[in-house]
């Protein structure tokens, strides 16, 4: 039986726990500028990706679980009111109401265009969003497409519309950017070097 703690810092004592009702492969916690409230991305494998969304209140930890869905939440918008997902096939990007889980904007992997290095005759070459990503602003986000270009070469960034429901384009750097982009919520993202001994800070040239 699985369980999320809440754990008092100072002395380590269990204040509040609930049952998560999940198998987990393992999972990551996404934070909310509240420090009561928290999302929690587990992976169960194979099997799914459930999302709970937590919130402390008078004492008690509360979960929502947002109709069962296989999202996996990537990041909390600046304001705090909206959650940026990726389905757990990783085929839609979905923003969500924080207070009751509803679908505010989709965006469709499938929309997207091949890698440049696929031949035009291979019709198995699928593009799908990573489980990173992030708001770059209330109103615009930055997600990867980075491991299903991996085969064929260079990972792509994308920067999102969110208000307009749709990709703006392809990210284009002044030099090769490997790994996966982290929205930092102000306007910008930052994006590691290959040996992770460099982290580049960027903006968009408006």
């Amino acid at each position: 039986m699985e369980e999320w703690l809440v754990v008092d810092a100072c002395d380590g004592t269990v204040p509040a726990r609930t049952v998560t009702g999940t198998a987990a492969a393992g999972s990551v916690h996404v934070p909310h500028r509240d420090p009561r409230r928290m999302g929690l991305a587990i992976g169960e494998g194979q099997e799914g990706a459930p999302l709970r969304w937590g919130c402390r209140g008078s004492g008690a930890l509360t979960v929502d679980r947002f109709r069962d869905e296989d999202r996996v939440p990537v990041a909390v918008s600046p304001s705090g009111e909206r959650l940026l997902t990726v389905t757990h096939h990783q085929g839609t990007l979905s923003v969500l109401r924080v207070d009751d889980g509803s679908v505010e904007t989709e965006l469709h992997a499938d929309l997207l265009p091949a890698h440049a290095a696929v031949a035009a005759d291979n019709d198995d070459a699928q593009v799908f969003f990573d489980y990173e990503g992030g708001f770059v602003d209330e109103n615009r986000a930055v997600v990867g497409t980075v491991e299903s270009d991996e085969e064929f070469g260079d990972g792509r960034h994308w920067l999102v519309d969110l208000a307009a429901s749709q990709v703006t384009g392809q990210i284009v750097y002044p030099f090769p950017v490997t790994g996966l982009p982290h929205a930092l919520g102000d306007g910008t993202w930052f994006t590691t070097s290959p040996h992770d001994d460099a982290v580049h800070v960027w903006a968009r040239d408006e």
